[in-house]
């Protein structure tokens, strides 16, 4: 379902959030779709960034946060999100940083689809491309 700017706050407090299956972690994953003010989109992915850095390293319960533009049109955004749980989610939503960025680029964003998964393997080296041990949830 597309939301619309105007409707972006309300899309990420209220939305329904899938959980995980029978014997699943009880991750909450989800993949926000991002559609940006083309004028403004170096201004977005400098606030996006900046929340990001500040979820995960701030935020127990934020485990991962990776964005991505779509090749094909950089305005298209793609977020990968995954929280310990529901619990840590909603806190997420609460937080200075997260109010801020939201506050911040509500008029950048023109559309906000938010896409509710089940995880089945999620892996990634402890160092990024410089390797090290690797940890799958």
């Amino acid at each position: 379902m597309i939301r619309t700017a105007g409707a972006v706050t309300l899309a990420l407090a209220g939305a329904g959030v899938a959980q995980a299956g029978p014997g699943d972690t009880g991750m909450m994953v989800r993949i926000a779709e991002v559609s940006v003010d083309p004028a403004q989109l170096d201004a977005y992915k400098t606030i996006l960034a900046t929340e990001q850095e500040a979820s995960v390293r701030s935020e127990p319960g934020v485990l991962m946060l990776h964005s991505v533009q779509i090749a094909e049109d950089p305005t298209q955004i793609r977020l990968l999100e995954v929280y310990a749980s529901r619990a840590a989610y909603e806190a997420h939503i609460r937080a200075p940083h997260f109010l801020t960025y939201k506050t911040a680029t509500e008029k950048m964003v023109r559309a906000l689809r938010l896409v509710d998964t089940h995880p089945i393997l999620l892996c990634a080296k402890s160092r990024g491309t410089k390797g090290g041990p690797v940890t799958c949830m």
